[in-house]
């Protein structure tokens, strides 16, 4: 090796140890139990506290502050189809839980409920999210305004987040399962043997499932028609499809092949 060859070697092998230097030290200043576990929105969207005459559990729902004041939103501010919907997602993830035998968070579980869809709602929709964080915006910003501890706080946004995301929710704690089978029960019919006929008629009794199939999907599109750059790769990207002419979906394969590096 000629001295310009190992030149170029060492000098390239330390640039390299420096770039190795340097990520090891941000990486080292940035460990995750250094920071907080949640990074804000941009914008902050108030979630006000609603009038107290909406501030009413309905029955078999335990009855606390934080599920008054949840109800009282859903009543307030949100809209016939999504109060039933949010009520019968709550009692069918119960049931389930129950059957479970595990113990589980039943107040969180209403109150993950309760805000799932409230980022399909003009008040709580941001310009760039997907609605499902929106929800669990709202809900984080409920939760600390009760002084709710962070780990509770964070299981409730992490299961409205996830609620429409498969594959993940099983390895969460139980309330972010409960709350995902909850809602696949109620949009999806998942799991509807696993129900008894009488339960399933009393609770869609209490909330009636008026022209539900259509109304839910005219709902989501509501939710995200204006930014429907966030419903790519989710389920959600089926709703634009049925219902906007011309809609066109971005391509994996096609930003893989895409990509500005070389195919080196």
């Amino acid at each position: 090796m000629n001295r310009r060859s190992f030149l170029k070697t060492t000098s390239a092998a330390a640039g390299a140890i420096a770039i190795g230097s340097t990520l090891a030290e941000v990486a080292q200043a940035q460990t995750a139990e250094s920071r907080p576990a949640f990074r804000r929105p941009k914008v902050i969207l108030p979630v006000p506290t609603p009038q107290a005459k909406y501030q009413r559990a309905q029955p078999g729902v335990p009855d606390t502050q934080l599920t008054r004041e949840a109800t009282g939103l859903l009543h307030e501010f949100s809209t016939p189809l999504l109060f039933n919907h949010s009520h019968r997602a709550f009692f069918w993830a119960n049931e389930l839980g129950r059957q479970s035998g595990q113990r589980y968070d039943q107040e969180l579980l209403f109150i993950c409920a309760a805000f799932h869809d409230m980022g399909l709602l003009k008040k709580f929709s941001s310009a760039d999210d997907r609605f499902e964080v929106d929800s669990a915006n709202a809900v984080r910003q409920f939760l600390e305004h009760h002084n709710v501890p962070a780990t509770r706080i964070q299981v409730a946004w992490d299961a409205i987040s996830l609620h429409t995301t498969p594959g993940i929710a099983a390895y969460k704690p139980l309330e972010v399962e409960l709350l995902y089978n909850g809602v696949a029960f109620d949009v999806l019919g998942i799991g509807y043997e696993h129900v008894t006929e009488d339960l399933r008629k009393k609770i869609v009794a209490q909330y009636p499932r008026v022209n539900f199939k259509q109304d839910i999907a005219k709902a989501f599109l509501g939710g995200f028609e204006h930014k429907t750059q966030t419903t790519e790769a989710t389920c959600n990207e089926d709703i634009c499809s049925h219902f906007i002419r011309n809609y066109k979906r971005s391509n994996f394969y096609e930003q893989i092949q895409n990509s500005p590096f070389q195919n080196s």
